[in-house]
C-alpha cells in the first residue's frame, strides 16, 4: 500500500529570533532609560530667594549656625551650646516680645545644627524665616 502522507509537512515550532529581537531592543531603551535618570550624587545649583520686607516694629531674633557648628543667639551673637540653645532662644522671645527666628547658617554647617533651631521654633509655635544669599 502506498503511503499517502504529504512528504512536506508544516513545523509547529516558533521563530526564535524575532523573541531574541524583541529582548535586545527592551535591553537598549532600559540602558538608555536609565543613564537618563538623575544622580542624587550630583552637585546642585540652589535657587536664591528673594528678600522679604519685615516690618520695622517687629524685631527678629537671630540665630546663627557657624561652620564649627556653634549656635550664636541675639543681636549680640552670644554663643550657646545645643542643651541651652531652646532656653537662648524663649529668653530673646521674653525679651523682644516677637515670635520671629531668622535661621542664618554657614554653608559647611551641618543640617542637624539647623534642624535643631527648626524643632526649637515649631515646638514653641514661633515663626521661622531661614536667611539665604540674595
Amino acid at each position: 500500500m502506498k503511503d499517502l502522507r504529504s512528504k512536506n509537512r508544516v513545523k509547529a515550532e516558533g521563530g526564535g529570533s524575532a523573541m531574541t529581537d524583541l529582548v535586545f531592543l527592551l535591553l537598549i531603551f532600559f540602558i538608555l532609560v536609565s543613564t537618563m535618570v538623575s544622580n542624587p550624587n550630583i552637585a546642585l545649583n540652589l535657587p536664591t530667594a528673594s528678600p522679604i520686607d519685615v516690618p520695622s516694629d517687629k524685631e527678629v531674633i537671630k540665630v546663627g549656625v557657624s561652620a564649627a557648628n556653634t549656635f550664636h543667639v541675639g543681636a549680640d551673637g552670644t554663643e550657646v551650646n545645643g542643651d541651652d540653645l531652646e532656653a537662648a532662644i524663649m529668653a530673646q522671645v521674653a525679651m523682644t516680645g516677637d515670635s520671629i527666628v531668622e535661621l542664618s547658617g554657614d554653608q559647611t554647617s551641618y543640617w542637624q545644627s539647623g534642624i535643631m533651631v527648626i524643632d526649637v521654633a515649631k515646638k514653641n509655635q514661633l515663626k521661622l524665616v531661614v536667611k539665604t544669599k540674595n
